[in-house]
């Protein structure tokens, strides 16, 4: 997978951009501002039990502020003296990707029907629904993810798939579907820090909850009673994390002048 990114600015030094990628090796560039910044070698094959297992380090960077880890992030308090510069990039893949998926229910079919699940949406190239943030940035434009967001169980599928929203955020959890639920909200390759329970039971029910926001990182969503249901959310300490669109495009306003790590994570790559 590689990825494409021009800075413009002064203020942020594009040449001393690291790119990590989950599950993949990293590799390090020196390229010009306006270039190519790095390729990263194809994913190192991983079992499902072994991501279940360990937590890829890069996927915890997201719950880090700086290099002190109990920082937080803090919005400047006059933007008028932000000149910070803006990055921005396409993550693409330099190979095919795997196919859709059928999904073929085995319980509760008068709700879940069989489908197609296309996990890496991509247009011209682009990979869709990847999750990329800075790491290193303690200071800049106000937060901008979701305070509420919204999570939607229809026709035994989560919607919208992979999504962010603001530290200390409420999450809204609606079903549309007339049958018994248990999503589970655990840390990303920590399936036994469970965040939050929300039950369903019901078309129209709407849960409300607030700790799935507690703290800051990748979360998924799974369901106990319908193993095929996945969802995943990025609970954003700062503006600077974004999901890519499909064509693999994403944007960051406002960096302030410094170096950073960018990361890039997909489930599926």
């Amino acid at each position: 997978m590689t990825l494409w990114a021009r800075c413009r600015g002064s203020a942020v030094r594009c040449a001393t951009i690291l790119v990590v990628v989950s599950a993949c090796q990293e590799q390090r560039t020196d390229a010009p501002a306006g270039g190519r910044i790095a390729d990263v070698p194809e994913a190192v094959s991983r079992s499902a039990a072994d991501r279940a297992s360990s937590p890829d380090s890069a996927v915890l960077t997201l719950g880090l502020v700086g290099a002190d880890t109990a920082a937080r992030y803090r919005a400047a308090e006059d933007t008028s003296l932000l000149h910070g510069g803006t990055i921005v990039g396409t993550v693409r893949v330099t190979r095919p990707v795997t196919g859709d998926s059928a999904i073929i229910p085995t319980h509760d079919m008068s709700v879940c029907k069989p489908f197609t699940e296309t996990r890496t949406p991509s247009q011209s190239g682009g990979v869709g629904n990847a999750v990329v943030w800075l790491v290193g940035v303690t200071t800049g434009p106000m937060q901008n993810a979701p305070r509420r967001a919204s999570l939607t169980l229809d026709r035994c599928r989560l919607a919208p798939r992979v999504q962010r929203m603001a530290l200390g955020g409420t999450l809204q959890v609606t079903s549309r579907d007339a049958m018994s639920s248990r999503l589970r909200f655990v840390d990303l390759g920590a399936p036994t820090t469970i965040r939050a329970h929300v039950m369903l039971s019901d078309a129209g029910q709407v849960v409300p909850t607030a700790d799935v926001a507690l703290a800051s990182g990748l979360v998924e969503v799974r369901d106990d009673r319908h193993p095929w249901v996945r969802a995943y959310i990025a609970v954003s300490p700062h503006p600077f994390v974004a999901i890519t669109e499909p064509n693999g495009t994403f944007r960051f306003d406002g960096v302030p002048g410094g170096s950073y790590t960018v990361v890039i994570w997909h489930e599926q790559l």
